[in-house]
C-alpha cells in the first residue's frame, strides 16, 4: 500500500488535544468531539470538527444568532477544504486551504505531521503559543472507510 492509499477515505475524529512541553493537556473544543476528515484519490481533502457540547441558537435562522451564540459556535468548530500533498520523507501532509470557516486560512498551507497507530491517523501541528506556553495540537482520527 502506498502512502497516499493509507490516507484515502473517511476518518472520524477521536480526540483533539493540545499538550504543553511540561505535559499539561488542554482540550480546545472540549473532550467530547465529533468530526470528519476526507482524503480523495484526486487530491482533495475536507475537514469538519467540533464540540458535541455546542448549543442551539434560540432563533432558528443562523443569520440571526445572538453575538454570544455566534462566538461560542465559531470557537468550538473548525471547517475547511482544499487540496493536499504528502511529504513522505519528512512525514507531513500539507492542506492547501481553498475555503475555511476561519477566513485567515483561505489561500494558506496548513502543515500537519502524521503517523499511523494501527488503523488510526495522528496529525500534529507545529507548536503554538497559548498563555505563555508552547502547546502542540494533536488530532487522532479513526478510519471508517476501509
Amino acid at each position: 500500500m502506498t502512502m497516499i492509499e493509507k490516507f484515502l477515505g473517511n476518518w472520524n475524529l477521536i480526540s483533539m488535544t493540545m499538550e504543553s512541553d511540561d505535559g499539561e493537556i488542554y482540550y480546545p473544543i472540549g473532550k467530547e468531539v465529533n468530526g470528519l476528515l476526507i482524503y480523495t484519490n484526486d487530491g482533495l481533502m475536507s475537514a469538519q470538527l467540533g464540540s458535541i457540547q455546542r448549543t442551539n441558537f434560540k432563533n432558528p435562522d443562523y443569520r440571526k444568532g445572538k453575538e454570544s451564540e455566534i462566538i461560542n459556535s465559531f470557537n468550538n468548530y473548525i471547517s475547511y477544504f482544499g487540496k493536499f500533498e504528502i511529504n513522505k520523507k519528512r512525514n507531513f501532509v500539507v492542506h492547501k486551504v481553498e475555503q475555511s470557516l476561519f477566513p485567515n486560512w483561505i489561500g494558506t498551507k496548513v502543515k500537519r505531521y502524521y503517523s499511523f497507530e494501527g488503523s488510526n491517523l495522528v496529525l500534529k501541528a507545529t507548536p503554538i503559543s497559548n498563555d505563555g506556553k508552547l502547546f502542540t495540537p494533536t488530532l487522532r482520527w479513526e478510519n471508517h472507510s476501509k
